[in-house]
This record gives C-alpha cells, sequence and structure tokens, in this order.
C-alpha cells in the first residue's frame, strides 16, 4: 500500500518491466531441456531453430528424435565414436576440429533432412551418449574421458575454413597410403580435398583386407548392376582395371558395364574403393587397402603424426590444402 501511494514511481516500473519481458522470452528460447515436449508421440522432440553456433540440433534415427546439444557435448559425443580414444591427445584435437567443422558445414548448408545433423556414421558423423561411453570403455571411462574433454576444450572455439567458410572436413580411418582426391571418388573437384601423402597408414594392421567370393556369389552380386551381362567364362566377368595415383579404382569393367571403385566397394561391401581383384579355379579375391573412402583427413595417419610430434594444426594443414584455422569467437 505505502508503494502505491508512490504514484511517481509506476511509469519507471512499467518501463522495466518492457525492457525485462523480450530478456526473458530470449533467454528461455536458449535454454536446453532434456525433458521431451507435447511432440514426443510424433517422434520427435521440439527444438530451437538451432542457429546459435554454440549449438546444434541432432538427428538420432535410432529411435527418430532431434535433440537440441550443447556443439562441445555432440563434439565429445562424436569423437568418442570416431576416433580411438587411446589416441594421440593432438590427434584427438585434430579429430575434435574436424568433427566441429564438419558439423557446422552440413548445419549452415542445410544438409540434413532431419535437425541440423544424423547422428549416424553412414549418414553423417557417429556419435556415443555418456552411458555408450561407459559400456564402451568399461573401466578406462573416467581417463578417456577426460581425454577427449580435454581435446574438444582445446578447440572448441576454432573452425577450418577455406575461402571463409566451413570446409566439408571429410575423414577416414585408413588411407592407401595416400589420400584421394574428392574428383576421384565423387567426381567432384573440391581444392582443400587434394591427395596428400600418409605412408604412415602402411604399419596399420588393418591395412589391408581380404573378400572372396565363390562364382556363384560373385554372380548374384553382380546380378544388382543394371543391364549387366557376364558371359559364359567366368575369367572375362571382369576387366580393364584402372588406378589413380593415390590407389583408388576409377573404373572397373564388371561384365558389360563399367563401374567406379566406389560403386564396387558397396556392391561387394569392402572396407575401400582402393583393391585389386583377381581370379582363381572359381573364386574371385578381392584385396582392398586401407579403411574407407580415402579423402581428406586419415585417422590413423593423424595419430602417426602426433606420435612424431607434430601439433593439431600441422595435421590439419597436412590433410587439407591451403585451410585456415579460424576463431569464431573474435
Amino acid at each position: 500500500m505505502i508503494f502505491m501511494k508512490n504514484y511517481a514511481v509506476i511509469p519507471f516500473i512499467i518501463a522495466v518491466i518492457m525492457l525485462l519481458a523480450p530478456l526473458g522470452a530470449f533467454l528461455g528460447r536458449c535454454s536446453d531441456s532434456d525433458e521431451p515436449s507435447s511432440e514426443k508421440d510424433s517422434g520427435y522432440i521440439s527444438v530451437s531453430d538451432g542457429k546459435e553456433d554454440s549449438y546444434i540440433s541432432v538427428f538420432n534415427p535410432s529411435n527418430n528424435s532431434v535433440k537440441k546439444m550443447e556443439m562441445r557435448d555432440y563434439c565429445i559425443g562424436v569423437v568418442a565414436a570416431e576416433m580411438p580414444a587411446s589416441y594421440e591427445i593432438e590427434a584427438l584435437k585434430a579429430q575434435a576440429l574436424v568433427a566441429l567443422t564438419y558439423a557446422q558445414y552440413v548445419k549452415d548448408n542445410n544438409i540434413s533432412e532431419n535437425g541440423d545433423i544424423a547422428a549416424d556414421s553412414s549418414v553423417n558423423q557417429g556419435f556415443l551418449t555418456d552411458d555408450e561411453m561407459k559400456e564402451k570403455w568399461g573401466g578406462d571411462y573416467d581417463e578417456y574421458h577426460e581425454k577427449i574433454c580435454e581435446a574438444v576444450d582445446a578447440v572448441i572455439n576454432y573452425r577450418i575454413y577455406y575461402d571463409s567458410k566451413p570446409i566439408d572436413a571429410l575423414y577416414h580411418a585408413i588411407s592407401f597410403g595416400k589420400t584421394e582426391d574428392a574428383e576421384t571418388v565423387w567426381g567432384k573437384d573440391i581444392p582443400y580435398l587434394k591427395s596428400a601423402d600418409s605412408s604412415w597408414d602402411k604399419q596399420s594392421p588393418r591395412y589391408s583386407s581380404t573378400t572372396v567370393f565363390d562364382s556363384e556369389q560373385f554372380k548374384e552380386r553382380c546380378s544388382k548392376i543394371d543391364g549387366v551381362s557376364l558371359g559364359d567364362d567366368e575369367k572375362t566377368w571382369f576387366s580393364d582395371i584402372k588406378k589413380s595415383k593415390a590407389g583408388t579404382v576409377e573404373s572397373i569393367k564388371i561384365g558389360s558395364v563399367t563401374l567406379s571403385g566406389s560403386k564396387v566397394r558397396t556392391l561387394f561391401s569392402l572396407r575401400s574403393p582402393a583393391f585389386d581383384l583377381t581370379y582363381d579355379n572359381g573364386y574371385f579375391t578381392f584385396k582392398s587397402y586401407g579403411y574407407g573412402h580415402g579423402v581428406g583427413m586419415s585417422q590413423y595417419g593423424a595419430n602417426c603424426m602426433a606420435l612424431d610430434g607434430k601439433k593439431y594444426n600441422e595435421i590439419i594443414s597436412h590433410y587439407y590444402k591451403g585451410v585456415s584455422i579460424v576463431n569464431i569467437k573474435k
């Protein structure tokens, strides 16, 4: 009642309320909550537009949901899923920076159909929850989690840029001894995704693998090729293998149809598009080299560089041509 007698204060109070109301609405939009919205039955969690650099909307295909996350938490989950936590800290920093940059690229270019990015390595990047990390690492959880957090925190404010924009920061597990040009694999010239030496990868115990098909199995896989005709002589079912300097099969003739190495990799479930193919007495043998598409940063190579004393920025500069590491918070 005493306050009400001081009429001169009323206009001031009203003005303060009007100023604070928009601020309260803004803070509400920026808050993050694990509680599902009323849209839970639709399979989605309601999120903001996700335009803040510090947040990203992550689509989980396993339960068809979208969750808004801090970029730091998302990156920790990606590094845990995509690179062995036993790798050197500088390699983990490089992986964290690559993961952040790739996520920013996908988000900025509206590539994902659901949310900003999919938590799926076959679509965008893998991701582990905290519970999944504990299950994966067991008694090493505390050590590995702290190590990955250290790596992420070292680069969280940085992105890899080319021509003033985040790059399509592709990476793979093991190269063929050299990384591959994006143009060779996908037919698109990308100036920063050029072949780079990664001869360390040949030291990997998983550098090569062998996959064998008998004649019937080989023929069954080939039946999925549109317009293919194999003929009666099994020895002629493939021919004319042409490779790039890095080792990717640029083209191979299967029966009457010419395919890229990437298509053959998918068709026969090979570990990479760099392979040799031989035939002997009813059996077709693929010997594959490396693991993954071969474009961008080799994770195994990054770890070898770190073991040789290289810092994360040197690893990035080696695998991505003409790029800059930019502090996005300045």
